[in-house]
């Protein structure tokens, strides 16, 4: 019988997962004694936490990164042709740091050939 939850921000473990928990998994618990969890809400709502964009589109992780509070700073183009085309193969800010305050953030996206990054510069 579940006797104590408590609920807290936490930027480690996802919203509705429990963070700590009493007796720890695999201990007896008395009869009578009640398990006492915390639940984590997450990210606390001030802060901003950075998506993982590795291998979307680039218009699709400009859209993630737009939902999650942040802007597009520059763009790479990185020639690599066993992908997708405009794939992002890396970022300025690791996914999941959390930030007190939105920041640009740049992409290394994938191109066939170095013609593909002259029109795309162009059309910029």
């Amino acid at each position: 019988e579940i006797d104590t939850v408590y609920k807290e921000y936490n930027t480690d473990v996802p919203s509705g997962n429990v963070t700590w928990q009493y007796p720890k998994g695999g201990d007896l618990l008395d009869k009578g004694m009640g398990l006492h969890l915390t639940i984590s809400l997450g990210v606390p709502p001030n802060f901003f936490q950075v998506p993982n964009l590795f291998g979307l589109s680039k218009k699709k992780a400009v859209t993630d990164l737009e939902k999650a509070g942040f802007r597009l700073g520059k763009i790479f183009y990185r020639q690599n042709e066993d992908l997708i085309p405009y794939t992002v193969l890396d970022q300025s800010i690791p996914a999941e740091t959390v930030l007190e305050e939105p920041a640009p953030i740049d992409l290394t996206v994938s191109v066939l050939d170095m013609q593909d990054i002259f029109n795309q510069m162009i059309n910029q």
